[in-house]
């Protein structure tokens, strides 16, 4: 008996214990493999990925090594939502593929015909991005997602390359409704590939400032795939991690809670002493407009991870039209450099600065401006936030609102609109900077003379005055897609487009994200700095009603080469500190222009444009501050000589909610909801949060075995279990004997 028991005791214990060690060892495998309840089944997939690892592939580098199973956060084609349908990417949870490298237009076919069997992630070049490949690539049945790659080596950047519609806009602008053959096709590089549908994952990678954040390891996965044919296994593979809620339309997901507006804050500005004093005055107003979104085919959806120094890659950069809300800017400030001195004479019409958003998205920002202030409001419940209005920044929580202010500027009281477009002259020779008019009536033709006027460019940096000729575009084009537009759709007001290009965008990338930091140089400062100090002294004069000018407006091109860099390069610049400390914590170097999913909370690029014309429109500097709090009413603290101390800075500036128009809240069952299917309904789809820290889009690496070596993996696996169950039932049959014996 004591033998028996003996020899029982030396074969069962070290069993178990090697099965516990194999399923401890499997368990910390790798971060793919969700820890189950079940532990059996965590442990047949973990040793199957433990196999899996376990075989190297040739000439694998230990950098690319480092980073496999690490996901990185990425930005994606996304799926947005409108009245009657959907657009952009879906994928389902869990899709991967093996990494497949295309390089030029012949690799498509050979893809196609001589692939082996199995479901690929194509990386590829912009280049040969366009509706017939893709097209090629879904009907192989061999693609489960995309990969595009910008802005690295082997690589190249298209000549032009515009996701959007060759006519931008145009079914929400002034010209909706007349025939889509009647509109102008002011975007001839558009593919209207950003309306498209795709069933599967497209995700866009770059090389960023970390190496989770570089297009380097899917590169080099790619190429050690392409070495042994896609054929040698095990293989680098890809897990898209970009599953969608929404589905259907805008009016489905937002009922069922599975979208939000896209969405973001406009910001808009006046010089104090100049805004209604009395709201009731009859005052007339020249509105300066420029806009302050931009957007991509793939859309900026990384997250930065608490604690982080770097950002993730931004692709909606927006560097042309950022060239237009400078010269506003800086505008702005030339204006402000005289109406701050003690001796300025008042001004016979209000000069208000419109900075509107999402403009992208069927001009949502300037036409819920325009039918705020046409539409009469009363504050029904002035406690905030609410459930329908989730801010503590409201002073009106039904309706939802920042302040009720807007109601100050009365559209019939509007005189003239300027408007600037892009305005840099860049991919342009010679530039000439062009006026656009909705017709040629007296009135436009009258401001069009206003603004015309022999521009010089202010010397900047040591640098030769260049000249440059403002001319009327072609009057057959009328209109480009402008915010003006919004205005005109209410009343006829004279309005005025200014932009460096006739009848097409000089942007060959519009909207696209090849509009970045590197299209634009020293010759486009001082293109921004020749018109805004042209229209500056042309606004003073419509303004004032005065011809002369004085000497004190000028346009500073210091300050607008400061903003273009901050703006596109280095967000966390020492310039934009002094309005934003935190910016310079963030560590951020761009920001994207691309407006999201409307959440009531301001956005950076809208705070510090917020913070800048402020600054140059104010009439009065206070004393010392740290925050807000400090400072009286209509005071901001900026101007930070260091990152506490600040100063107060007297100035009108207000926030307006920029969503289309077609979409209103609901105070009942405080939710968005569809109102009006003929105005802009946009919407975004809210996402799977991959874990309680991650959010947003992420790409892995990992490397995949063949189907018969995954296969054998299984049934080892199931064997093992299988033992494992068997062990546990002898182990307890045994002891239940043993003890009962004792």
């Amino acid at each position: 008996m004591t033998c028996t028991k003996s020899r029982r005791r030396s074969w069962w214990p070290p069993l178990w214990a090697a099965l516990a060690f194999l399923a401890s060892l499997a368990g910390t495998v790798s971060p793919l493999v969700s820890r189950s309840p079940t532990k059996q089944v965590a442990f047949v997939l973990s040793s199957v990925l433990l196999v899996a690892r376990e075989q190297p592939v040739n000439a694998q580098s230990t950098y690319l090594e480092s980073l496999m199973y690490q996901g990185s956060a990425v930005a994606a084609c996304i799926r947005h939502l409108r009245y009657g349908g959907s657009v952009g990417c879906q994928a389902e949870p869990g899709t991967t593929g093996i990494l497949y490298m295309l390089s030029e237009q012949s690799d498509v076919a050979t893809f196609t015909a001589t692939a082996p069997d199995a479901k690929y992630a194509i990386v590829m070049p912009y280049t040969i991005f366009n509706r017939a490949n893709v097209q090629a690539l879904r009907a192989s049945g061999k693609t489960s997602g995309i990969l595009l790659v910008k802005a690295a080596t082997g690589f190249p950047t298209p000549d032009a390359w515009s996701p959007d519609s060759p006519t931008p806009n145009a079914q929400y602008g002034l010209y909706a409704n007349q025939s889509e053959a009647s509109w102008h096709a002011w975007n001839p590089a558009g593919n209207s590939l950003a309306f498209d549908s795709f069933d599967f994952p497209i995700f866009g990678i770059t090389n960023g400032p970390s190496s989770l954040q570089s297009a380097v390891p899917v590169i080099e996965a790619a190429m050690a795939n392409k070495k042994t044919g896609y054929s040698s296994y095990p293989l680098y593979a890809v897990q898209f991690d970009a599953f969608m809620y929404a589905a259907d339309d805008a009016e489905t997901c937002l009922r069922r809670g599975f979208c939000d507006p896209v969405g973001a804050i406009s910001v808009w500005s006046s010089f104090t002493p100049y805004l209604n004093a009395n709201p009731d005055t009859n005052k007339p107003i020249v509105l300066v407009s420029a806009k302050l979104d931009s957007t991509s085919f793939i859309h900026d959806w990384g997250f930065i991870p608490s604690g982080a120094s770097l950002s993730p890659p931004v692709f909606a950069v927006g560097a042309d039209p950022k060239t237009g809300l400078v010269a506003a800017l800086a505008v702005a400030a030339a204006l402000g450099q005289y109406l701050r001195a003690p001796n300025s004479a008042a001004l016979a019409k209000d000069i208000i600065f419109t900075f509107f958003d999402a403009e992208a998205w069927g001009f949502a920002g300037s036409q819920r401006f325009v039918k705020d202030i046409t539409t009469p409001q009363t504050c029904l419940e002035a406690q905030a936030p609410t459930s329908a209005c989730p801010t503590s920044d409201a002073t009106c929580s039904k309706p939802c609102h920042f302040d009720l202010d807007f109601q100050s500027v009365k559209i019939e009281n509007i005189d003239s609109i300027v408007e600037f477009d892009t305005v840099g002259g860049i991919n342009t020779v010679d530039p000439t900077m062009y006026m656009h008019v909705d017709q040629q009536s007296a009135a436009n033709l009258a401001l069009m003379d206003a603004l015309k006027s022999g521009v010089v460019t202010p010397v900047v940096n040591g640098s030769v005055p260049q000249t440059m000729n403002i001319m009327a575009a072609d009057a057959s084009a009328r209109l480009p897609p402008s915010s003006a537009m919004a205005f005109l759709q209410k009343r006829n007001i004279p309005a005025v487009v200014l932009s460096d290009y006739n009848t097409q965008f000089s942007n060959r990338f519009y909207n696209s994200e090849f509009d970045d930091s590197a299209t634009w140089n020293a010759t486009t400062v001082s293109n921004i700095c020749a018109l805004a100090n042209a229209t500056a002294q042309s606004i003073f004069k419509l303004a004032s009603g005065n011809a002369t000018v004085p000497a004190t407006i000028v346009a500073d091109c210091n300050f607008v080469q400061t903003l273009m860099d901050c703006f596109t390069r280095n967000l966390s610049c020492t310039f934009l500190a002094q309005f934003f400390p935190l910016l310079g914590q963030l560590g951020l170097s761009q920001l994207s222009a691309d407006a999201g999913p409307f959440n009531f909370n301001l956005g950076v690029l809208s705070y510090v444009v917020s913070r800048i014309i402020q600054n140059v429109t104010s009439t009065d500097r206070g004393g010392a501050c740290l925050s807000d709090t400090d400072c009286p009413t209509d005071y901001a603290c900026l101007i930070f000589s260091t990152p506490q101390t600040g100063q107060c800075v007297k100035g009108f500036v207000r926030y307006h909610w920029a969503y289309g128009t077609g979409i209103e809240m609901n105070y009942g069952s405080s939710s968005f909801e569809v109102v009006d299917p003929t105005k802009a309904t946009w919407t975004q789809s809210q996402y799977r949060d991959s874990s309680s820290t991650n959010t947003g889009v992420q790409l892995r690496i990992f490397q995949a075995s063949s189907a018969r070596y995954a296969g054998l993996q299984l049934g080892v696996g199931l064997a093992i279990t299988l033992v494992a169950v068997g062990a546990t039932i002898a182990i307890k049959v045994y002891s239940k004997r043993r003890f009962k014996t004792d």
